[in-house]
C-alpha cells in the first residue's frame, strides 16, 4: 500500500514538473508571436488586404491605351490663314475659352469688313425712317413712301443682325479690321495633339484638325481577343489592367464594347474597356496587358502571390496585427492565377497582410 501511495505521488510531482516546463514553453512562444518594425523599416514594404475576386476563365490579352472619344474634342479650322502666334504647348493644361493660338486670315478680314458695311448701311437706314416719319407726320410723304422707308429699315437691321452673329461666331473684333481670327479651347482639358507651328499654311477645306483636347480622366485600352476566345468576352466583364511603366500596380475597370467585326489578316477582334485615370498615370499609346474575368463568375477569397512565402513546404503570410506590428500565419492554398492566389484557410477578408518585402518581414521574425 504504501509503494502505491509513494508511486502515485511520483508520478504527480512528474506531471507538475512537465506542466510548469509547457507553461514556459508556452509563454517563450506568445513572446514570439508579433514582430514590431520601425518606421524606416515600414518603407520598405507594402500591404494589402485579403479580399474577394470572381473566378472563371480569365483571359489575358495584349491592349493598347487610347482617348476615351467621349471626352477628346479636336479643333478644326473654320477660315483659311496663316498661323501668327501660338501660346500653348503640348500637355499644358487649358481653361474652357482660353486663346491658343492667332490666324490671320483674309476670311476674317472678309467677315469684318462685311459687318462694317451692314452697320453702316444701317445707320444710313435708321436716320432715314426717322426723316421719314417727320414727313409723313407732316402729311409730306405718302404711306407707300413712308412703308418702303420702314422696309428699308428692318433689311438693314436684319442683315446687321446676321453679320454680327457671323463676326461672334468666328470671334472677330467689330472694332477694327485686323484679320485677326483667335483658335479658343472650347472645353478644359490637356493639350494632348498639336500639329501647327507659327507661319504654317492652314486651308479650312482639308479637314485636318490643328489642336486635340482632353481631360485624361477616364481612357480607353483597346485589346485584342482572338477568334477562339470570343465566346469568352462580354460586355461588362471585370478587367485588370497593368502597363510595363508601372509593373506593380493594377488598373481595374469593365468591357464596355466588343466590336463587330473581325480583322481579316489577324483573325482578331478589338475590345474596349474604360478605366478611370485620376492620377493620369496611364497615357496614349502606351502598351497594356489585359487580364478579363466573366461577370458571372464565382467569388473566391484571395491574397497577392507576392504575399506568400514558402517555408520548409509550408505557406506562410505576414499579418498585420497592430500599428507596425505583425505575425506569421501559415495559410492553406487553392488555386493560382495571374497576379493572385486563392486562399482556402489561415486568413480572412478584410485581414491586412504583406506583399512587398513579405521576405524581409518573415526572416526578421525567425530570428525573434
Amino acid at each position: 500500500m504504501k509503494n502505491i501511495n509513494f508511486l502515485l505521488v511520483l508520478i504527480f510531482l512528474i506531471a507538475s514538473c512537465g506542466g510548469e516546463k509547457k507553461k514556459e514553453k508556452q509563454e517563450t512562444l506568445a513572446n514570439k508571436t508579433k514582430l514590431v518594425l520601425s518606421e524606416s523599416q515600414m518603407e520598405h514594404i507594402k500591404i494589402d488586404t485579403v479580399h474577394e475576386q470572381r473566378l472563371a476563365d480569365q483571359l489575358a490579352a495584349v491592349g493598347v491605351v487610347s482617348f476615351a472619344e467621349d471626352n477628346v474634342v479636336r479643333i478644326y479650322p473654320i477660315v483659311s490663314g496663316t498661323v501668327e502666334k501660338i501660346f500653348v504647348s503640348l500637355g499644358d493644361y487649358v481653361q474652357k475659352g482660353q486663346r491658343m493660338a492667332t490666324m490671320l486670315s483674309m476670311d476674317m478680314s472678309q467677315i469684318q469688313r462685311d459687318y462694317n458695311i451692314s452697320k453702316s448701311n444701317f445707320s444710313v437706314e435708321e436716320k432715314n425712317l426717322a426723316r421719314a416719319q417727320e414727313l409723313f407726320s407732316a402729311g409730306m410723304m405718302s404711306e407707300k413712301e413712308f412703308a418702303n422707308a420702314k422696309k428699308d429699315y428692318n433689311n438693314a437691321l436684319s442683315e446687321l443682325n446676321e453679320r454680327t452673329q457671323i463676326l461672334k461666331l468666328y470671334g472677330g473684333s467689330s472694332s477694327d479690321l485686323d484679320a485677326i481670327y483667335n483658335v479658343a479651347a472650347p472645353r478644359s482639358g490637356y493639350v494632348v495633339e498639336r500639329v501647327i507651328t507659327e507661319g504654317t499654311l492652314i486651308r479650312n477645306d482639308n479637314n485636318t484638325n490643328i489642336f486635340t483636347i482632353s481631360d485624361l480622366k477616364t481612357v480607353w485600352v483597346w485589346a485584342s481577343i482572338h477568334e477562339s476566345d470570343l465566346s469568352k468576352v462580354a460586355e461588362g466583364d471585370e478587367v485588370q489592367v497593368k502597363t510595363i511603366a508601372y509593373p506593380d500596380k493594377i488598373f481595374t475597370g469593365r468591357v464596355k464594347k466588343v466590336a463587330t467585326m473581325l480583322d481579316p489578316s489577324s483573325r482578331v477582334i478589338k475590345i474596349r474597356t474604360e478605366l478611370r485615370n485620376d492620377e493620369g498615370l496611364l497615357k496614349p499609346e502606351m502598351f497594356a496587358t489585359v487580364l478579363l474575368t466573366p461577370k458571372t463568375s464565382e467569388k473566391i477569397k484571395v491574397i497577392s502571390n507576392t504575399s506568400i512565402i514558402l517555408e520548409n513546404n509550408q505557406y506562410y503570410v505576414m499579418v498585420e496585427t497592430g500599428k507596425n506590428e505583425f505575425r506569421k500565419v501559415q495559410i492553406k492554398t487553392g488555386r493560382v492565377f495571374h497576379y493572385f492566389t486563392e486562399v482556402l484557410d489561415g486568413v480572412d477578408i478584410g485581414q491586412r497582410v504583406v506583399t512587398e518585402g513579405s521576405l524581409f518581414v518573415l526572416t526578421a521574425f525567425n530570428q525573434l
